[in-house]
């Protein structure tokens, strides 16, 4: 179980704006140390690849933008360079949670995808002023649940508009001399939402009654990791001090999450996310928390909830006090949603109510508070 909660891989610096310069940016590859180049990849013209697209959210919403658009706009180029860009996913979808990365995963290595494609929108300050720039970052697929490891070299194009960037990209795959080999190509990007149903067991959106006798492992949240050795330049000296800061915040919310646990009403304990299951399980654990974080519609998408195109909203319900209240979220605004998976069998919990929130705070809160009550706990 080597990768993290994907929030901490992929996509969480992303949209930060930068105080840099195109070459001093922290590209939209997570906390990864990457060897960037101008040189692309040998295999692009004759090997799968997939594409990964972030934008920044819609003004002043939490909601996403257009990232279709951009990704559209893009696969004409790709197509044209002979670039077989096989899906589409917003980074989002990427990064949802453990078990949607892990089956993600699984789906590229079948696929025999060998290339990631890293094509963003990316806000930053110059000069002091507000601005954003157009990416591209190309780098080897590593086939597991990370899906890119400390050290890659990473071909990259940054440009002020969207015409600039693919015209200078079509510039370097020319120049590159290679042969294009593939030869079917779609003639629109195939976009996909996430990873579909990750659920492997029995699907229960109730509470599980054994928790009362087993112990629930809790994963922290994970510090990342800068390491001993790393490829050097302005942009890996900018994400070791991103990473620095967004350690500072691991720090405060393991704080929080242990505030949040002591309203659990059994035993459990908070171990490493770097752990795997089968460890835990030989640990005495037979059950551990999981978390999703993406879209409410992707969220019952990927846990199997039926899904009704036209609800624009849905009514997450919350413990007050003695009474329980109702709050309308955006079916296409991020949220986090918990829920307990039984490790042997990849049976899961969802609990009664859908109770997903926007903070993973209230999120988690939600779901004690729930179980407690549908199980008669304290009362």
């Amino acid at each position: 179980m080597k990768s993290a909660y994907l929030m901490l891989i992929l996509g969480l610096l992303s949209i930060v704006p930068l105080q840099a310069q195109e070459e001093d940016m922290v590209f939209p590859a997570g906390l990864r140390f990457l060897d960037y180049s101008n040189n692309l990849p040998e295999d692009l013209l004759s090997s799968k690849s997939v594409v990964f697209v972030e934008v920044p959210t819609k003004s002043g919403t939490s909601l996403r933008g257009d990232w279709q658009a951009l990704a559209r706009e893009a696969h004409q180029t790709f197509k044209s360079a002979g670039i077989d860009a096989v899906a589409y996913y917003n980074l989002g979808d990427v990064e949802a949670g453990r078990d949607a990365s892990i089956k993600l995963a699984a789906e590229l290595k079948n696929r025999q995808i060998e290339n990631i494609i890293l094509l963003s929108r990316v806000p930053l300050k110059i000069a002091g002023k507000d601005t954003e720039r157009f990416a591209i970052l190309i780098t080897d697929f590593n086939s597991e649940a990370s899906f890119i490891s400390h050290g890659q070299t990473a071909y990259k194009q940054v440009a002020k508009d969207t015409e600039k960037l693919f015209k200078n990209f079509d510039k370097d795959i020319r120049k590159s001399g290679m042969a294009k080999e593939n030869n079917l190509i779609i003639d629109q990007p195939e976009f996909i939402a996430g990873a579909g149903n990750i659920i492997k067991g029995r699907r229960n959106e109730i509470f599980a009654q054994d928790l009362k006798l087993d112990k629930l492992a809790v994963p922290r949240f994970e510090e990342a990791t800068i390491p001993d050795k790393r490829p050097g330049g302005n942009a890996n000296n900018n994400l070791e001090k991103e990473i620095e800061k967004s350690n500072k915040l691991v720090k405060r919310n393991n704080l929080t999450l242990q505030e949040i646990m002591q309203n659990y009403p059994y035993e459990y304990s908070l171990v490493d996310q770097s752990i795997e299951e089968d460890k835990l399980r030989q640990d005495g654990y037979q059950f551990i928390l999981m978390r999703l974080h993406t879209t409410g519609e992707n969220v019952k998408n990927m846990l199997g909830y039926e899904v009704d195109p036209s609800e624009t909203d849905y009514i997450t319900l919350k413990q007050k006090g003695m009474s329980m209240t109702m709050r309308h979220i955006p079916a296409k605004a991020p949220v986090y949603k918990y829920y307990i998976k039984h490790i042997y069998t990849g049976d899961v919990y969802l609990g009664t109510p859908w109770d997903a929130d926007e903070s993973w705070e209230d999120a988690l809160a939600n779901y004690i508070n729930n179980m407690k009550k549908d199980l008669n706990i304290g009362k």
